[in-house]
């Protein structure tokens, strides 16, 4: 008995161990979090936690953080999960979730001179403070002032007296400026910007000491570039929200605004990684915010995903340090400032085998997204308004190897959209996949560059860049593999308006070794060449093929075997559907269809009797670029557009698309000059960019802008510019609809002023552009593929949201093998909303285009249904666009 009442007691101790242990290894448990909880409640949705630190002290493998809607500053640090059982931190869908790396700061008092001071501890390095008042981003106080937009800056320019380290400026405020930090932009070719401290100053002068890197390209003295401002002063607060904090005192100054601090909100940022998984694996964040704070994960992690999140002002910095001696994988050097703050900045995915998916990351003064390690994936993100301190801190940074970086729409950046560093990652860039990203707007603070970047002496062995779209940006080309690096491999991929060329493989007086370009299209706005290899001692095995492009296509003819340039098709006129907005697919007729080579592995999807040449194959669906999330397509169509300048100057450079192309006013700057933009139709947009080129010298000192619908009334300005940069953005309060646009200048200048080219962008898709399917916004009952959707069948529907439209006629592209009664029906703002037009579909088996006249005119922005219909199978959708 007695051993037969052991075995029972053994029995039941393994089933209270092994079940047990098994079950808190894997234990499925759901703890809802909110803000008016407990954190020594049970967790339960009716009786919440209140902080989210305390749901992740409670979870284990397996479990899951449910995060109701509100605001939680605090720092998440989630233990691990396994591969078969994650952690999961997710909002729980009644409301927006904020992890805010700020806190408030209070007891303020009158400071003096108009100022108001609290006393407050700021727990980060002072280079990384960052302040915001009422929730928006407040202004380090500096000189001179500057506007809201970090990439519109505002510079002071340096007399040709200045040395290295010594700025002479007759018009430097007479004040203490010792202890500032001094932001240069100077140099015979400023690639980068860099940060120096001042020394002593005097009236009209300062010494400074640092920012001498690379002299003459990078430093001041008397060169083309002179532009510096200062920051970091107490001398410099003189307009309402400035800041200053002195970390001696432990004392933020501050600016009021002009009714008083009284009912306004400061808040001061806290934590730099609001959610820290640097030492966490198997981790799920899913639908977060993120404010003031960013999220990392670390060397050791995988298995992390971030999904949904939005991130905005994730990393702020005032200095631009050179990194130190631990942070580089080459041997030290000057040239290395440039990499400065790239590896303690932005969302940082690193590790093995970590996602971010489907998210919002805007606002930082370095990267956006940092991906460190291997085999990570970025995909389907939309990346804006980052980089503007002006190092090599891109919209994507892309250091090891193994990675997948796909579907992301990056605009406005400092520099780079999408870049490498090799001092940080080493001559190793093998097996990643740059593909399907839409890349624009880069290069607003450095004139040295691309969207697409690639330095230096890396060997690209098993990576592709291909299918990615490159345009309106201020750099030199499309994309640009910089200073011998080789093995790198692009094809189907499309650049306009970048400048001069598509695409460069820079040898610089070395070797630029087995890269290659195929069916690759290139369109308006480049100049020099569609695609080229240069300056190269060995550019041995290199091949160039299947281009398409209004410029030569050359290599350096040097190495064993020599390089090959063939089946190329130069030409202004290759048969494009629409150059000026970026279709460089072929129309029927184009000379490039059926008359492109084989190349193993590229031309893999042949229609007709051999490849096409370009990045289009003709008949097949049309692949786009980008994310789909909001946000993600803004540009608006460029039409019939005119242009009238105030001095009776011919101004149809302005409109005519090409970046390249100038118009110049007639005289220096002054207040009332004004540049007229007929854009031939009503169109929706609430951005304005006006890009003056590669040229420091004619930028508008300040201006606004005013729109009219029948150019004759006039309403007050919609915004008011000032700034020196490449390209200028005015941001209206709100989206407008007007055909007429006004620029006025408010400001007078030395030089007369300049304009390459004036563009518009709108809260949502232009639906006068060809929508393309895969990029809805929603799609329900069918697979987005590559460049369509599935077949429909009937009751399936493409949402498009928000979707800008002017127009009578609807236009779509499919394919059926519909036999009779099918049709797609166009609504609108709900799926069972006001019938805008009905397309008959008939089934032909191939990709064809119909169109039909909508019941009435719209316009306006409206969510976008367009819903199957019929007895089975109706169509696949390749796109659809909506005209006058």
């Amino acid at each position: 008995m007695r051993l037969r009442h052991l075995s029972v007691l053994a029995a039941v101790t393994a089933l209270l161990t092994s079940p047990v242990q098994a079950q808190a290894a894997q234990s499925d448990h759901t703890y809802h979090v909110a803000p008016r909880g407990n954190d020594h409640a049970h967790g339960t949705q009716a009786s919440p936690l209140r902080t989210i630190g305390a749901c992740l002290d409670r979870v284990r493998p397996g479990d899951t953080c449910l995060i109701h809607k509100g605001t939680y500053r605090e720092q998440l640090t989630p233990p691990s999960g396994t591969e078969s059982a994650p952690i999961t931190i997710a909002a729980y869908g009644d409301g927006p979730v904020t992890v805010d790396g700020t806190e408030k700061v209070t007891g303020w008092e009158d400071a003096g001179g108009g100022l108001i001071a609290a006393v407050t501890d700021l727990p980060p390095d002072p280079d990384f403070n960052a302040v915001f008042l009422d929730n928006t981003r407040a202004a380090e106080g500096r000189w001179p002032n500057s506007g809201a937009d970090p990439l519109n800056a505002t510079w002071a320019e340096a007399d040709t007296t200045s040395t290295d380290q010594h700025i002479d400026d007759t018009d430097l405020p007479d004040a203490d400026w010792t202890g500032a930090t001094v932001h240069l932009w100077a140099g015979s070719n400023p690639w980068a910007q860099q940060t120096g401290t001042v020394t002593a100053a005097s009236p009209g002068t300062l010494d400074f000491k640092g920012g001498n890197y690379r002299c003459p390209p990078l430093c001041m003295g008397n060169q083309t570039y002179r532009n510096y401002y200062l920051v970091g002063s107490k001398a410099a607060l003189d307009r309402p929200g400035e800041w200053y904090y002195d970390k001696t005192e432990h004392r933020l100054y501050l600016v009021p605004p002009k009714d008083g601090i009284a009912g306004h909100t400061v808040t001061a940022k806290h934590r730099l990684w609001g959610v820290d998984l640097s030492d966490s694996s198997y981790v799920t964040v899913r639908g977060l915010n993120l404010w003031g704070t960013s999220l990392r994960t670390g060397k050791s992690s995988t298995g992390v995903v971030g999904d949904g999140l939005h991130a905005t002002y994730i990393s702020e910095f005032s200095t631009l340090p050179m990194p130190p001696d631990s942070d580089l994988a080459v041997e030290p050097f000057e040239g290395n400032i440039v990499a400065s703050r790239i590896l303690d900045s932005g969302i940082q995915i690193l590790g093995t085998g970590n996602t971010l998916k489907n998210s919002e990351i805007a606002q930082s003064a370095g990267d956006g997204v940092l991906v460190r390690g291997t085999g990570n994936t970025v995909i389907n993100n939309y990346i804006h308004d980052v980089g503007w301190m002006g190092s090599y801190t891109p919209g994507i940074e892309i250091n090891g190897n193994g990675h997948t970086v796909t579907h992301n729409t990056v605009r406005r950046t400092g520099r780079a959209a999408i870049d490498t560093a090799w001092q940080l990652n080493g001559t190793e860039f093998h097996d990643n996949r740059v593909a399907y990203n839409d890349i624009s707007e880069a290069m607003r603070t450095s004139r040295d560059g691309s969207p697409f970047y690639v330095c230096c002496s890396l060997n690209g062995s098993g990576t592709s860049i291909d299918h990615n779209t490159a345009h309106d940006a201020d750099g030199q080309n499309g994309y640009y593999v910089d200073n011998y690096s080789g093995h790198f491999k692009l094809h189907h991929n499309v650049a306009w308006n970048t400048g001069s060329r598509g695409v460069y493989f820079n040898g610089h007086t070395g070797p630029s070794i087995a890269n290659e370009d195929h069916n690759s299209s290139y369109g308006v706005g480049i100049n020099v060449a569609s695609s080229a290899l240069g300056g190269a001692t060995d550019a041995s095995g290199s091949y160039f093929s299947n281009i398409v492009g209004p410029r030569p296509v050359t290599a350096t003819q040097t190495g064993t075997p020599l390089p090959v340039v063939r089946s190329n098709l130069i030409s202004e006129k290759p048969g494009y559907t629409d150059a000026v907005n970026g279709e460089l697919w072929l129309t029927s007729g184009s000379p490039a269809i059926d008359a492109g080579e084989v190349v193993d592995g590229i031309t893999t999807d042949t229609l007709g009797t051999a490849p096409d040449q370009g990045a289009y194959e003709y008949g097949a669906p049309i692949w786009s670029t980008g994310c789909d999330l909001p946000g993600c397509q803004q540009r608006v169509r460029h039409g019939n557009w005119t242009a009238t300048a105030s001095d009776g100057t011919d101004a149809a450079a302005t409109v005519d698309g090409d970046i390249n192309t100038r118009w110049t006013g007639a005289a220096p700057q002054a207040t009332g000059q004004s540049l007229t933009v007929d854009l031939g139709e009503s169109k929706t947009f609430d951005r304005l960019s006006l890009d003056a080129g590669r040229d420091t010298r004619g930028q508008p000192y300040g201006f606004t802008v005013s729109v009219s619908g029948d150019g004759t009334r006039w309403g007050e300005p919609l915004a008011r510019v000032s700034g020196r940069s490449f390209t200028q953005d005015a941001v209206f309060p709100g989206q407008t609809t007007a055909r007429y646009v006004r620029i006025t200048l408010t400001a007078s200048g030395p030089t007369p002023w300049v304009v390459n080219d004036i563009r518009l962008y709108g809260d949502g898709p232009d639906a006068a552009s060809t929508l393309q399917a895969e990029r809805a916004t929603s799609v329900r009952g069918v697979e987005r593929g590559t460049a369509a959707t599935g077949v429909l069948g009937s009751g399936d529907r493409v949402t498009f949201r928000k979707a800008n439209i002017s127009g009578k006629h609807l236009t779509v592209r499919l394919d059926s093998a519909c036999a009779r009664a099918c049709s797609l029906q166009l609504r609108l703002d709900a799926p069972d909303g006001p019938l805008a037009a009905v397309v008959p579909v008939t089934g032909t088996g191939d990709w064809q285009e119909q169109s039909v006249p909508l019941k009435r005119e719209v316009t306006g922005p409206h969510d976008l249904y367009l819903v199957a219909k019929g007895t089975g199978r109706v169509a696949a959708l390749d796109w659809l666009t909506i005209r006058p």
